[in-house]
């Protein structure tokens, strides 16, 4: 079973968890969701950044050393996977880089779930460099899944 690094913004953070749980339950994949995995971040105080002001509020209350904690912590879940699915949908600073360190630094593969990029060059130049594909949405990304890895039994 492959196991993905799943990049996405906060904002995103219940509608991504749902469809992560769907896949998990219905494909031989396992995914590493940051927000999830990590305890140095509280869930539910990251289900109310909803709005740009109040990620700032949140980013601005971070010391430094919870920084450095939360970048650790990702960049070794990163590490022990066997690649990086960014659903690149509402693209962050931390998901540009968790894609980016992904492909330079560890030498795996990127997935990129995006439509309003698919023609962006540093984009579609870090998916064909890691050997990863791009994908217009997540039905797109599903039908791959279904094929490269197939169902659970």
């Amino acid at each position: 079973m492959k196991i993905f690094y799943l990049a996405h913004s906060v904002s995103l953070i219940d509608q991504v968890r749902k469809w992560q749980l769907m896949m998990e339950a219905r494909y031989k994949i396992k995914f590493v969701n940051p927000f999830n995995n990590n305890p140095n971040e509280k869930l539910e105080e990251l289900r109310d950044l909803k709005t740009k002001n109040a990620t700032t509020r949140y980013l601005n209350k971070l010391s430094l050393k919870q920084c450095i904690d939360i970048m650790e912590r990702d960049l070794m879940l990163i590490r022990k996977s066997d690649g990086v699915v960014s659903y690149f949908v509402k693209p962050t600073i931390g998901t540009a880089q968790e894609i980016i360190i992904a492909w330079k630094l560890y030498g795996l593969p990127v997935y990129i779930i995006t439509d309003r990029y698919m023609n962006h060059p540093w984009l579609r130049a870090i998916v064909y460099e890691s050997g990863g594909e791009m994908f217009r949405n997540r039905t797109e990304f599903k039908k791959f899944v279904k094929e490269e890895f197939g169902y659970r039994t």
